[in-house]
């Protein structure tokens, strides 16, 4: 049912912005502290990077966070300095394709009541198909969005979806459309059907 979805959604139509930044999966399963090292949990994050700026955004469960993007012979380093000094990195080698894997290490330094807290974790990251990390944007009018709220009784709908959904619903009432990769990893399939509908209706009016 969602593979169905997907295929309709980026079926509606055939553009889509340039993109100007590349998309990172990362995955650890392994981690150390001081105290050893463990595999109890895993931690995944995505790693948007603005080459061109040398800058690049971290999205995870905890929010995103900024930074800055060094660049090796072999691979690049991404770090990131919160507003009271805390360091974190990230650094894997050099991902020359979609779809391989290459060795990553994620390491956090962070000072509190005077301790140091370090750890690091170990995984892969993968650079993601640009096709897959697309949005697809074109205007709708006020007139018509409003239109679109009524017939489709969004603001009902909505609260039957989880927040994050709401969020994809909300951008597509303004014509900024999710990608594939946000469809798969973030989104329900009642919140992908909205998103579909909404689209559809909006395609039509053009």
């Amino acid at each position: 049912m969602r593979n169905v979805l997907l295929i309709v959604l980026l079926s509606v139509f055939g553009f889509a912005a340039k993109s100007s930044y590349n998309t990172y999966n990362c995955v650890f399963s392994t981690h150390a502290t001081e105290k050893g090292t463990f595999t109890d949990s895993v931690v995944r994050f995505t790693l948007v990077t603005y080459d061109v700026k040398g800058k690049f955004i971290r999205k995870g469960s905890e929010g995103e966070y900024k930074g800055n993007i060094i660049k090796g012979d072999q691979g690049s380093s991404f770090v990131e300095v919160s507003k009271v000094g805390n360091i974190t990195t990230t650094t894997m080698t050099r991902v020359a394709l979609p779809e391989e894997e290459e060795k990553a290490v994620y390491s956090r330094n962070i000072l509190s009541k005077g301790k140091l807290l370090a750890s690091q974790y170990y995984g892969t990251c993968r650079l993601v198909d640009k096709v897959l990390t697309k949005k697809v944007s074109f205007p709708i009018s006020k007139s018509r969005r409003l239109k679109i709220i009524k017939k489709l009784k969004v603001e009902k709908e909505i609260k039957k979806l989880p927040p994050q959904d709401v969020k994809y619903v909300m951008d597509a009432l303004e014509g900024i459309f999710p990608s594939r990769q946000e469809m798969e990893q973030d989104m329900s399939i009642e919140g992908m059907i909205l998103v579909g509908r909404i689209m559809d209706d909006a395609m039509k009016a053009k």
